[in-house]
């Protein structure tokens, strides 16, 4: 991606200066963040394809999401994702003057089986850059001891919620990440990380970046079922390609 101009990211300021949810914590409590959740889809609501990463958005659209990210406490992904994207769960793209003082969301890692690679950009770039935070690993009571103090050798935080039929309870999970300070939640996915968090219903605010682009019926969906709620209100806008 090349250098973005300052009005790409006065656009991205603007924009989420519109969303009242976005500057206040109102809807955090005792029990819970208050949980943004985000992602960016095809036309015909794809957002990735089956174990490759697949990049969607286009450098307005990411600098929106970037923007998001530094106003989010946590942000947290699914195991799937961290394996097959290898993400750093940072705040990248901001105004040069911005990149040495941003304050970096707290990465958050779903994986009930402590499957993170011990090689993952998540546990290795805090080693070698200290604003960056080692992740908070959630996993279920089934995980591998061994395992578990290799990666807290390394600096990360395992957190232990309970299961259910194999799945962490998303009920424990972010009771569990309030009371360790995360005030606001920024999650991204993947797939079945989406479909969780939307059948949960404990999302206050949904942000969909739509690419104009196909992806076709290899893809893998955001949204495996219909909602039951409705989506309101609704904004809209426009960076560059992408709404």
């Amino acid at each position: 991606m090349g250098k973005l101009s300052n009005t790409v990211f006065s656009h991205a300021e603007e924009f989420v200066q519109q969303v009242p949810l976005l500057v206040t914590s109102s809807h955090a409590t005792i029990n819970r963040p208050a949980i943004t959740l985000t992602f960016a889809q095809s036309l015909d609501g794809k957002i990735s394809l089956p174990g490759q990463q697949l990049l969607l958005s286009g450098a307005e659209s990411m600098a929106m999401t970037h923007r998001l990210r530094s106003m989010h406490d946590g942000i947290l992904v699914g195991i799937d994702t961290v394996i097959c994207d290898d993400p750093q769960l940072c705040v990248r793209h901001v105004p040069a003057s911005e990149l040495t003082s941003v304050a970096h969301p707290q990465p958050i890692v779903l994986d009930s089986q402590l499957r993170i690679p011990l090689t993952a950009r998540l546990l290795v770039g805090p080693q070698t850059n200290s604003r960056l935070k080692m992740p908070f690993i959630v996993t279920g009571p089934d995980h591998d001891p061994a395992r578990r103090a290799q990666l807290e050798q390394m600096g990360a935080r395992v957190v232990v919620v309970a299961c259910d039929a194999g799945r962490l309870c998303l009920g424990a999970v972010v009771r569990e990440l309030r009371q360790l300070g995360i005030m606001r939640l920024m999650v991204e996915g993947g797939a079945r990380v989406i479909q969780a968090f939307l059948e949960s219903q404990i999302v206050d605010l949904l942000i969909i970046t739509i690419a104009p682009v196909l992806v076709g019926s290899s893809g893998v969906a955001a949204a495996l079922s219909p909602l039951s709620a409705p989506i309101v209100p609704q904004l809209y806008e426009q960076f560059g390609r992408d709404v």
